[in-house]
């Protein structure tokens, strides 16, 4: 799940940034990863059809299958899980939504990364509530202990399902180390749902942090798979 404001970032762990938007754990070494928003959606796009969605009154459950968006399930180590899940838990708590949970840890081989997948099925929850809880201005802080955090949130497309998306980007910034970590959620009346995608670390990762436009495309590919209409 997609983390409310106030963020939160943990100092380097064993070469990698534990920032608590979704609990995304990202590493990253050289040049600095620009937050952006996804192509032609920033404001736009999801307002038109998402919203059309959204009112359908179209009912979803979300599930875990075996493979998601042509990502196979897999296994993170014990130290990750344990680092991201805790905060996890936190979120949900912080989003005010219950139901019932789902998750999963899909295997990205081509990026050397983990994709973290959280999410709720429940009722009565409100799209547009969600997304704006999650829709805050770009800000910037010194965290007082070497590091330039800046946040940013861009409107995305959810997809054929409709609903609401956004994606919250976390840029951190010091003399040795920039990293991106971005969060896609999604919110229909009965799901909310969100994934990270989560750097290895094992020196197979092709990038240098995700950035909106990066995560948004396998947010919906993920989503396309792991939600269904009650009515199927």
């Amino acid at each position: 799940m997609a983390r409310l404001a106030p963020l939160r970032v943990r100092r380097p762990v064993a070469g990698a940034v534990v920032v608590l938007l979704a609990g995304a754990l990202v590493s990253a070494c050289g040049g600095t990863p620009t937050p952006q928003a996804e192509p032609g959606t920033a404001g736009v796009a999801a307002a038109g059809d998402a919203k059309a969605g959204a009112a359908t009154g179209t009912s979803y459950v979300l599930s875990a299958p075996a493979v998601a968006g042509g990502y196979p399930q897999g296994q993170p180590s014990a130290q990750l899980v344990q680092q991201v899940d805790g905060d996890l838990k936190q979120t949900a708590q912080q989003l005010g939504v219950s139901g019932t949970p789902v998750h999963a840890y899909y295997d990205d081989r081509a990026d050397g990364a983990w994709i973290f997948y959280n999410g709720v099925t429940g009722a009565g929850f409100d799209p547009d509530h969600l997304h704006d809880l999650l829709d805050q201005p770009p800000a910037t802080k010194d965290d007082g202990a070497g590091d330039l955090l800046s946040t940013s949130a861009v409107d995305a497309d959810p997809g054929s399902h409709g609903g609401r998306a956004v994606c919250n980007t976390v840029l951190v910034q010091n003399a040795m180390l920039s990293t991106a970590a971005t969060t896609c959620s999604w919110f229909t009346a009965t799901t909310a749902a969100g994934i990270t995608v989560v750097i290895k670390g094992d020196g197979t990762n092709t990038k240098v942090g995700f950035t909106a436009a990066d995560v948004a495309p396998i947010m919906r590919a993920i989503r396309a798979d792991v939600e269904q209409s009650k009515s199927r």
